[in-house]
C-alpha cells in the first residue's frame, strides 16, 4: 500500500477517535459512566425537582424552598413527642453528620439538617426550639398546619397518619416512616435513605452521594 494512502487511513481512523471521544464525553455513554453509588434506600443520579412550600421554624421564621438552596440538606419528617423512631433516628443523624463533616473535604462541607414535625399541633415553633437544641443547635426545625405540611410531604411522598383525638389533647400518636430524604443545593431530590440506618453507614453513603455529585 502506498504510503500516502497509509496516511489517509491514519488520519481517518484518528479522526473517527476523536469523534467518539467527543461523543462519549457529551452523551455520557454506558461503558464509560460512572455508576451511581449503592446507598441504603434509592439515589436518582436524575432528581425530581421541589416546587414552593411554606412552613414556620423554631425561631418563628418562615421555612421555605429558598432554606434549601445553596446547599444540601438532609430532612427528616416526624415528631417531638414520638418515643421511640424519632429520638433513635435523631441520635444516629447527629453522629452520622458529625461523623461525615470529620471525614468529607472542606469543599463536601455544605451539609444541613431540617427535622420537619408533622404533627404541627404540638409541635409549635417554642416547642421545636427546645427539641432541635438537643440534638444541634444549628439544625433547622420547622412545622406548620396540616395545609403547610403537606405542601412538602406529598411531593417527597412522605406518608404519615395522626391518630385521632379530642382538641388540645397531648397524648396520641402519629404514624410516619423512619427514612432521610437528601435534597441538593439545586432544590432536588437525590436520594432517599432508608432504615435500618447507622452511624458509619449514613455517613459513608453521604460521602459517595457527594463525591459522585461533585465529580459530575
Amino acid at each position: 500500500m502506498k504510503p500516502r494512502r497509509w496516511k489517509l487511513i491514519a488520519a481517518c481512523l484518528l479522526a473517527m477517535s476523536a469523534g467518539i471521544l467527543t461523543a462519549t464525553w457529551e452523551n455520557g455513554l454506558p461503558w464509560v459512566r460512572q455508576a451511581p453509588p449503592e446507598v441504603q434506600g434509592f439515589f436518582w443520579p436524575e432528581q425530581k425537582a421541589l416546587i414552593p412550600f411554606e412552613m414556620v421554624d423554631h425561631r418563628h421564621d418562615p421555612f421555605t424552598l429558598e432554606d434549601l438552596e445553596g446547599q444540601w440538606t438532609l430532612m427528616f419528617f416526624g415528631y417531638t413527642y414520638c418515643p421511640d423512631i424519632c429520638p433513635v433516628t435523631m441520635s444516629v443523624l447527629r453522629e452520622a453528620v458529625a461523623s461525615y463533616h470529620d471525614r468529607a473535604p472542606e469543599s463536601l462541607s455544605d451539609m444541613q439538617v431540617a427535622f420537619v414535625s408533622v404533627d404541627g399541633e404540638r409541635d409549635t415553633p417554642d416547642h421545636l426550639a427546645a427539641y432541635i437544641r438537643f440534638y444541634d443547635e444549628n439544625w433547622i426545625a420547622a412545622s406548620g398546619d396540616r395545609d403547610q405540611v403537606d405542601s412538602l410531604t406529598v411531593q417527597l411522598g412522605v406518608p404519615y397518619e395522626i391518630d385521632e383525638h379530642e382538641p388540645g389533647a397531648l397524648n396520641y400518636l402519629v404514624s410516619h416512616p423512619g427514612s432521610l430524604f437528601l435534597v441538593s443545593p439545586d432544590t432536588k431530590l437525590a436520594a432517599l435513605l432508608q432504615p435500618p440506618l447507622n452511624v458509619e453507614g449514613l455517613s459513608d453513603d453521604l460521602i459517595k452521594i457527594r463525591r459522585f455529585m461533585a465529580r459530575g
